[in-house]
């Protein structure tokens, strides 16, 4: 697993490689066992060659590290702790002992334990390899002497009316294992049923018979035992299970199936004793503790105890809370000795709620572990306790829907769910209509999926319909002022919920929590600092703390961020202060540095990290335009903008992108002439890609006469590239070609290369046009050759989608695939979704050449699709192009199929559609 995922780990051969090193995980397994277990008597003459792919193919999954190589052996490494089969061996183990030594109830619960690590028969997607025909019978034995000494400790804990089925399942598939014989009969025989466990004797000795063998002596000593009423065949006294407070919540949990299944899992853990659950208020994660309560309670043999600790707010005072609650009378020795004694010999799961408050005296909770082997705890708290063995689990808000999916979609999803059962408490009639499913889709996006937050929000769906609450939500403070009577205080409404939290924080902290809400989207730690870090507050000791409050989250690249409700009550905080100004011009500036910053990278760096670093923080970027137009500060609006329009135009935003940058030149008529040029060109180039071509040629002469006044050749010929495009586009293909040669000359003479291979590339644009397609194809190669040695991805995406063209006129289909596959992964990589689209153009007519036509469908509208979201238009030769696929698949297929599976293609994701174009280029190279 990685992230939670399964890790793709290759073809049968490579899995059976994979599972024999595990078994023997540890030790140097030599090459020549390996070819056994993979091939058997007969390898191929091959088989070493094809062990090493193997080998390779599973270091490129797992990590160069993670197995070595021993002179002609191999070895996998893996960690303490970290392979199920290893835990399921001690576990065994540790049952087996706590059976011989007269503690069934401890031996139950780890060979339970040991048993949910299986997830079907051993080996059971090997089972036609080699390798399970040597080991899967050892594995199956050692989980079936599991499941007997399981059955063992069960019976002698009096549960043998709740083994009964399990034991007639058990038998019907292996009817000669004479141990579950025994259980059963004596299951039988306990349960009032001596008949039956006689009938279940004749059974097992008919079943021997088959075998030739005769009873085991001690299936027939069982046997004399039942027949005589043997009184030691009888249940034994049951020590009477404790009894604890769980309360029992007032309505039932909506959702949060995986998260319990995940904390009740490490809590079945052997190695996990603590697990910690975190987040803000109103995660719900006293809800989250009482559904782990009850999935896991009834394993353990004293099941489970709830401690609230909400109204405490004395740490000395945690001990005697949890010690009340447990009915532990205090005296005269230390309450941790007294409670850990009383829990010394229980198996229970101890749920403290509400522990932020009392960190300082967590150490308790460590003392009662230690104290007590067989005692689980689960915390909740704001932040971690940070305790040794801890296992901090952050809990999630629920997962909120699109709300332009399918009704079926939205009314699944687990925060509509909620909504809607809470709206129903409060309004028996409340129905989800296909109409109000997506008001209350929106509702839970805006509300982050926070189950309080949406609580809230539902207990007013008797005063306000969701269309209305839906456009409300932009002061959703206001709008949540009142929850259920029975609930804490501080939950009774979303704002008191913020109010306790952020109460609870010193000054330094209030400061910069609020300041935080300055970023929209999240921002770095560098960031934080440059923008937030004016005083001389320690910032990154401040943001741990916030981060351990839950009030900050990071993400995995190490982001900080806050749920956005959290950050409209931070806002609040920050708008009510006297440097709200100041720091929101701070955030403008820093963040035009940091677009420019990217705009000088893009020539010398890696073009998909920088534009993966540019869409992070497009949320920053749309917060410091904003800001800038109402403080009325035209000078960073203005060059923010023009310095984003390349980011826009890679990354699809060619709408948004066209407003803010008609908006900024609007209101700065007087700007420097440098970033009008700047501006001019970058606006130009997003209204070519709406066809707006008078307009793009408006703005490109203006740009470039700036250009030419000021001497600035840079941005002359950059915006005479896009004009000669314009010239084209306008059907004035000699004017183009000149414009393309005077942009070469003037780039080569200061030494431009980008510029030089991009308007080369633009020259083959020109031939295409022109059905110049041999020389199109020419200039194209040139234009990816120059790409590729500048390190200009984008570039190089272009010239390849010019070349694949020229080569589908050509009729050279696998030469066109090889240019389209390389264009798509390249333009997948940017995010370039215009590009994506053209790609996808092209497979599409290759798939209509080559039979294909379903999928060819499929694939053009995928295409279409992606060109419809960002607002672009095909350009001539795409159009044409375009038109002779549609006619090469109404020959193939009829109207209504062709529109059927260019329907289907328009849902394609891109992933999806980029997997379908790929699998017409393997085709196609097979040719």
């Amino acid at each position: 697993m990685r992230d939670g995922a399964p890790l793709p780990v290759g073809a049968p051969k490579q899995r059976a490689l994979f599972a024999a090193l595990l078994l023997d995980a540890g030790r140097v397994v030599p090459r020549d066992r390996l070819v056994d277990v993979l091939w058997g008597e007969r390898p191929p003459k091959a088989a070493i060659a094809s062990l090493q792919v193997y080998v390779h193919g599973l270091r490129q999954a797992l990590g160069p590290d993670r197995i070595e190589t021993h002179g002609v052996g191999y070895r996998i490494r893996i960690d303490a702790g970290e392979l199920d089969f290893e835990r399921f061996e001690q576990l065994l183990a540790r049952g087996r002992r706590s059976l011989d030594a007269g503690r069934p109830g401890e031996a139950a619960e780890d060979l339970r334990r040991a048993l949910d690590l299986w997830t079907g028969p051993a080996l059971a997607d090997l089972r036609s390899e080699p390798l399970a025909e040597l080991e899967a019978g050892r594995l199956d034995d050692l989980r079936l002497q599991a499941v007997e000494l399981r059955n063992d400790a069960e019976l002698a804990l009096g549960r043998h009316d709740a083994l009964l089925a399990e034991l007639e399942s058990l038998i019907a598939e292996h009817p000669f294992r004479e141990r579950l014989r025994e259980q059963h009969m004596l299951a039988l025989y306990r349960s009032g049923r001596q008949k039956d466990a006689l009938e279940a004797y004749r059974e097992a000795r008919s079943a021997l018979d088959e075998l030739g063998v005769e009873p085991s002596p001690g299936l027939r000593e069982l046997e004399r035992g039942i027949l005589r009423h043997d009184p030691e065949l009888e249940p034994p006294e049951l020590q009477p299970r404790a009894e604890w407070h769980v309360p029992v919540p007032s309505t039932p949990l909506v959702g949060r199936r995986l998260e319990v299944a995940a904390v009740s899992g490490l809590l079945r853990r052997d190695d996990i004793r603590l697990v910690t659950l975190t987040g803000p208020g109103g995660t719900g994660k006293t809800r989250l503790a009482l559904a782990v309560a009850d999935e896991l309670g009834p394993d353990l043999h004293d099941g489970a105890a709830f401690v609230d600790l909400a109204a405490v707010q004395d740490a000395s005072l945690l001990g005697s809370t949890i010690a009340h609650a447990l009915g532990i009378q205090e005296g005269d020795e230390p309450l941790s000795r007294a409670v850990g004694e009383r829990l010394r010999e229980h198996s229970v799961l101890l749920v403290l709620d509400n522990l932020e408050q009392l960190l300082a005296g967590a150490t308790f909770v460590a003392e009662l572990l230690a104290a007590a082997p067989r005692l689980l705890v689960l915390a909740t708290s704001r932040a971690p306790l940070r305790l040794s063995g801890e296992q901090v689990y952050p809990v999630p808000p629920l997962p909120t829907p699109d709300p332009l999916g399918t009704f079926e979609e939205l009314a699944g999803n687990d925060a509509v769910r909620l909504f809607v059962a809470r709206a129903r408490a409060v309004d028996p009639s409340f129905e989800l209509t296909e109409a109000g499913a997506r008001d209350v889709a929106e509702i839970c996006r805006r509300l982050d999926g926070l189950p309080l937050a949406i609580e809230l929000a539902a207990a007013r769906s008797n005063l306000l319909p969701t269309e209305a609450m839906a456009r409300r939500l932009g002061q959703s403070l206001e709008l949540l002022t009142g929850g259920a009577r029975d609930l804490p205080e501080r939950q009774q409404t979303l704002r008191a919920t913020l109010d306790w939290s952020y109460g609870l924080l010193s000054a330094a902290e209030q400061t910069l929590f609020a300041r935080l809400a300055v970023f929209a989207g999240g921002c770095t730690v560098d960031a934080l600092e440059a923008v937030c870090g004016e005083d001389d507050a320690d910032v990154l000791a401040i943001t741990a703390s916030l981060l351990d409050e839950s009030l900050v989250r990071r993400d995995d690249e190490g982001r900080l961020g806050m749920l956005e409700t959290i950050r409209e009550y931070a806002l609040e905080r920050l708008e009510s202060s006297d440097e709200t100004d100041e720091l929101r011009r701070r955030h403008a500036r820093y963040f035009a540095e940091v677009a420019e910053a990217a705009e000088r990278e893009l020539t010398r760096s890696d073009e998909l990290r920088v534009h993966e670093r540019l869409e992070r923080e497009h949320d920053n970027f749309r917060a410091a335009l904003s800001w800038s137009q109402q403080a009325q500060a035209p000078d960073i609006e203005l060059s923010l903008a023009a310095t984003l329009a390349r980011f826009w135009l890679i990354q699809g935003h060619l709408r948004e992108g066209r407003r803010w940058l008609e908006d900024a030149l609007s209101r700065d008529p007087g700007a420097a002439p440098a970033v009008r040029a700047k501006a001019l060109r970058g606006l130009a180039v997003l209204a070519i890609k709406h066809r707006d071509l008078e307009d793009a040629e408006r703005f490109l002469e203006e740009s470039i006469a700036l250009s030419r006044e000021l001497g600035d050749t840079a941005s002359l010929v950059r915006s005479m590239l896009s004009l000669g495009v314009v010239a084209g586009d306008l059907g004035d293909p000699a004017r183009s070609k000149e414009i393309a040669e005077e942009t070469i000359s003037l780039a080569a003479a200061s030494d431009d290369l980008r510029v030089v291979s991009t308007a080369i590339n633009n020259l083959a644009d020109l031939a295409l046009n022109e059905g110049e397609y041999d020389e199109a194809a020419r200039l194209a190669r040139e234009s990816v050759e120059r790409a590729r040695a500048l390190g200009n991805r984008e570039g190089a995406t272009l010239a390849l989608l010019n070349l694949a063209q020229s080569c589908l006129y050509l009729q050279r289909l696998e030469e066109a695939a090889v240019a389209l596959e390389e264009a798509l992964l390249l333009a997948n990589e940017l995010g370039y979704r215009e590009a994506i689209a053209y790609a996808l153009e092209g497979f599409a007519s290759i798939a209509a050449d080559r039979e294909d036509p379903a999928r060819g469908a499929r694939i053009l509208g995928a295409g279409e699709s992606v060109l419809e979201a960002i607002g672009a238009s095909l350009d001539p030769a795409g159009r044409e192009r375009h038109a002779l696929t549609v006619r090469a698949l109404r020959d193939r297929l009829d109207d209504a199929s062709l529109a059927e599976h260019v329907s289907s293609g328009r849902a394609l994701g891109v992933d999806e559609a980029t997997a379908e174009a790929l699998a017409v280029a393997r085709e196609a190279r097979a040719m």
